[in-house]
Order: structure tokens, then sequence, then C-alpha cells
């Protein structure tokens, strides 16, 4: 993966090269300090060989589930349905969605360009799904001034078509700036478990834990602008309890929690409008 998330510029740049290579040498645009030692070359003929291999590889690997239209159901009880991995992939488009972990008073504005505008999404809730026909997206969160758009970050994510992801929009660490995190969804891969991953979206909480009340660990060592991979679990309800991993200090405990079969869910670590630590989630399940 670290080879499929090299720079369009970099790739561009190869590109060049390898095209004139046919004449034994690079085209004058390129870099010579990169390009001019013939072991270098063919390292950087190797990474992008293993990126296209990983691209392809993502999309003719689907996953139990990508037949079926998928159906979000957010904390407050919104309902979002998307189409299929399959028939986005027959498109030709990868699936976004917001995800809003900010607590603001006025709606930012989300594009991939000036043609694909995302919705706007309130403070701890999630969009539904925008078809995105670009393999490499530039996604701005900006604000309107006198009827233009202002961009406040922007940040360029290689997508593949059928996948579906969530665009996290937070602030940086000492909550001045704006970021974003964009994580790949996926549905649970085990039959009889429930999936469930955390996103830490909470500036000033440095590393945490999460776990049942009197239960194992469920994440430790969790840090802020962080996503902790889908984990699959049996069914279960109760409380959860993030705590910092430093100081074994509580941080929050949740209302009564129900984690269901077949269902993946994403819990998003944020500040409320308070300021204190709070959790929201959002589930995905496959439509019948």
């Amino acid at each position: 993966m670290v080879a499929a998330m090299a720079s369009e510029d970099t790739a561009v740049r190869t590109a060049r090269c390898v095209h004139s290579d046919a004449t034994d040498r690079c085209s004058p645009s390129s870099n010579s300090r990169l390009y001019g030692d013939p072991a270098m070359l063919n390292h950087t003929r190797s990474l992008i060989l293993v990126a296209a291999a990983v691209i392809a590889t993502q999309a003719c690997s689907r996953e139990a589930g990508d037949d079926r239209a998928v159906e979000t159901r957010s904390e407050d009880g919104t309902l979002a349905n998307t189409m299929s991995a399959d028939s986005a992939d027959e498109r030709g488009v990868a699936l976004v969605r917001v995800v809003n972990a900010v607590p603001m008073s006025r709606e930012l504005m989300i594009r991939a360009d000036e043609m694909h505008v995302l919705p706007s999404v309130k403070f701890q809730a999630a969009s539904a799904y925008q078809p995105i026909d670009q393999t490499w997206a530039s996604f701005q969160v900006g604000d309107t001034v006198g009827g233009t758009f202002v961009p406040l970050n922007t940040n360029r994510e290689l997508l593949t078509n059928g996948d579906r992801y969530s665009l996290i929009v937070l602030k940086n660490q000492d909550g001045t700036k704006f970021e974003t995190l964009v994580v790949r969804d996926q549905l649970v891969q085990e039959p009889g478990k429930a999936a469930i991953r955390f996103v830490h979206a909470a500036p000033g909480v440095r590393e945490v834990i999460v776990q049942p009340r009197n239960g194992d660990r469920l994440v430790e060592g969790l840090d802020y602008g962080e996503e902790h991979a889908y984990k699959m679990i049996d069914p279960w309800s109760g409380v959860l309890e993030v705590r910092a991993d430093n100081r074994n200090e509580s941080l929050l405990s949740t209302p009564k929690m129900n984690f269901e079969a077949g269902k993946a869910y994403t819990l998003v670590l944020s500040r409320n409008r308070q300021g204190k630590v709070d959790l929201f989630w959002f589930a995905d399940a496959p439509m019948n």
C-alpha cells in the first residue's frame, strides 16, 4: 500500500522517464539525480508496477456483500442507502461520504473538485455516499466568502472504483486548523459477527484505550487522527469505557450500546459543543 500511495507528481515524472527510456535516457524535464542511477530507475519502475498491481488486486478481489446495496444508520436514527460496490465498480466510480467530527455553528463546504461538491453534514453525523469518478481526488474543506469558495484544507487521495470511503472532517491537535482523514469502509466478513472500528478525532487527547466495562481491551494506543481497523466481535451489548492510555484515567463512559451481528460499526471519538470528550457512531449493513 505504500507504493500505491505514491504521489501523482512522482508517478508523472516516472512515466516521462520510462517513456523516454526507449532512447536509453530520461527526458530533460526529469530529475537527473533521481533517475540518472540505473538502480534507482529500476527501483522506481518496481514501485510503479507494485502500485498498479495493488490497484488491480483491489478492483478484482471483491468482498462479501459487494453485490448488495448498503444501508447506513446513524446514532440519531438517520438512514441512508447506497448502491452496491459491484454497481459502483461497473460505473467506474468510488463512493465517498462525509463524517463531521467538528462542532460548528456554520456549515462547511466539502468538495472533490468544482464538479463534485459533497453534501454538508451536521455535527456527529455521516452523509450519504456520493459517487466520485476520479482516481486521484483532491478533497477540500472550505468556507464561502463573498460567494467564493475558500479552501481551508486540501487532502489528495487515491481512490479505487467500487470501494467505499469515509472522509472525516476534524480539527488538528491544537484545534486551530481543519484536517481530513480518509478511511476505507468495509462490511462484516464473518457470519454471525459484528465489526467495530474506532477513529480518534478528539483534539487535545493523546493515546486512548477502549474497552467494555470490566472487559478486555478492544483498542489501545489509539492516537489523535488515527483509525483503528475493523475488529470482528461477537454480538454484544453494554457500556464502553474510553481511558487515557498513559494514565489509565477514565475519559468517557458511554450509554449502553448494542452491537448486532451483520453490522459494521464506526465509533468516532470527538469533543462535544461544550468541549467534553464524546463519542458518536454509525453502522453499515448490506440490504436484503
